[in-house]
């Protein structure tokens, strides 16, 4: 009777604990969502009631979904101030890119080599949608297609560890993605460069690819270094 009664309030502990996870989680997507999609701007100030009204969430369970966030790299924390959306550097910016260069160009290369057909069609399929959305101007069913689009190419390449090698900057190159799409000069180069890279993909041409690959990755750094020269000001918070 005993044993009965203890294991019914540790079940319940166990499942407001499971339920504040699912809600932590749903409350963290959707700041992600709204900071990707460009409703906060990079080093904006991230007000928590503000928050706590777009996400029906509740304080404690919002400041979780912050700390999450700051892990992912798109929140900073600032000592008794709160959170604000992060300035990257430029310093920081070309080191993603580095890193972007070494690892999504190998996987484009083994991509070519080890896709399967069904893959293949996937990826072109993904290519159509994605002119159909900048032709719609649509960005955020860009960023989406983006984000399947890399995705595919991630497991498509078979390489668990270059997918693994890539989480801690994940969200931060969607991020970046997301802001460039804003230009409509950068969407259609971008797209450019994309069907060059799909083209190369679907010909299972290694070594093209991964020139395709790494020409898009450095038109894509060159297009966010220009756009932080034109604006100073944010280019000098984010070196503070």
């Amino acid at each position: 009777m005993t044993s009965a009664t203890n294991e019914r309030p540790l079940s319940l502990i166990a499942g407001a604990h499971g339920q504040d996870r699912t809600l932590r989680s749903k409350v963290q997507r959707q700041l992600r969502n709204a900071i990707l999609d460009g409703r906060y701007s990079a080093g904006q100030k991230l007000v928590e009631r503000e928050l706590c009204e777009l996400t029906g969430a509740s304080r404690s369970i919002l400041r979780e979904a912050l700390v999450g966030l700051e892990a992912s790299g798109l929140v900073e924390s600032e000592s008794y101030r709160g959170y604000r959306v992060t300035l990257l550097s430029v310093r920081k910016i070309c080191e993603i890119f580095e890193l972007r260069a070494s690892l999504e160009t190998q996987a484009a290369e083994l991509f070519a080599e080890r896709a399967s057909d069904a893959e293949m069609v996937e990826l072109q399929s993904l290519l159509v949608e994605l002119e159909e959305s900048v032709v719609n101007a649509d960005l955020p069913a860009m960023r989406l297609i983006k984000e399947r689009y890399y995705e595919l190419l991630f497991s498509g390449c078979r390489n668990g560890e270059i997918r693994r090698a890539l989480e801690n900057i994940i969200d931060r190159v969607h991020y970046l993605r997301a802001r460039l799409m804003s230009s409509a000069d950068r969407r259609a180069v971008s797209l450019a460069e994309m069907k060059r890279l799909t083209t190369a993909l679907l010909a299972r041409n290694q070594l093209a690819a991964r020139a395709a690959s790494l020409a898009h990755l450095a038109a894509a750094r060159d297009a966010v270094l220009e756009s932080m020269a034109q604006n100073p000001d944010v280019t000098e918070k984010a070196a503070l």
